[in-house]
């Protein structure tokens, strides 16, 4: 088996698995689909491409948390007004709908997907380093702040979100999160995000199950004391001074 490592960082990232049209949510970490889907955008996928779709979904997925970020939630509406000369409707109505939809900020994760097929493994690799469609963290507002291609490694999820180098000079201060692909157990929590079709107005998904495991901070690998820290997960927020005279 080898992992293909994706890094995936951004000011925004937003990985729904309930969402409806009014509310849009996010989980607090990749969701399969969503890494999926920005996998078959680096290979230039079509979405009606089911039987590639199911290769791809073969992976077993691992998520390592560098950071977890915060969240906010932005207030949106669609329809009503005109369009290239028409009426815009949403569900049949020129009325506005309001949506609101959820976003991680500053959130930063490191990736793997397992691949028996190591073929598929390596070109999977490629194509996230030069990809055919652009990639986004879920939703196309969400562009990755660092390049997604991390490394093709041998091994599992898991061992390779172990080994792989912590993107700062200096350990966290508490032990890092695991959510792993996993078998049904009574520790394993059901996700339903297991893509089936990415099909335009017929996308279908079935059901997975995770599981969460620690990392020590002196466990992890260290940044280098040569390598320039670009990531988020360096970046230390000082409080920011109020405007003189508040």
């Amino acid at each position: 088996m080898k992992s293909v490592l994706l890094r995936l960082e951004g000011p925004l990232q937003s990985w729904g698995t309930q969402s409806r049209f009014p509310h849009r949510d996010t989980e607090r970490e990749p969701s399969k689909s969503g890494v999926l889907g920005l996998v078959g955008a680096a290979l230039g996928m079509p979405r009606d491409d089911d039987a590639r779709l199911a290769a791809l979904a073969a992976a077993t997925m691992g998520v390592r948390v560098d950071r977890e970020g915060g969240t906010i939630v932005d207030y949106h509406t669609a329809g009503a007004g005109r369009f290239a000369g028409k009426e815009h409707r949403v569900y049949g109505t020129n009325n506005p709908v309001i949506t609101r939809r959820a976003y991680l900020t500053d959130a930063s994760f490191l990736v793997a997907l397992g691949y028996e097929d190591e073929e598929l493994a390596a070109a999977i690799d490629e194509a996230l380093g030069a990809p055919r469609w652009p990639l986004v963290l879920g939703r196309r507002a969400c562009p990755p702040s660092l390049p997604v291609r991390a490394g093709l490694v041998p091994g599992e999820p898991e061992a390779a979100l172990r080994a792989a180098l912590w993107p700062s000079r200096s350990r966290p201060a508490e032990p890092v999160r695991l959510v792993l692909e996993c078998p049904p157990g009574d520790e394993a929590e059901p996700r339903q995000d297991q893509p089936l079709s990415f099909r335009l107005h017929a996308r279908h998904f079935a059901r997975r199950f995770v599981r969460k495991e620690w990392i020590k901070p002196d466990d992890l690998a260290l940044l280098p004391e040569d390598a320039v820290p670009t990531s988020l997960v360096a970046l230390r927020r000082e409080p920011r001074p109020l405007p003189s005279g508040l």
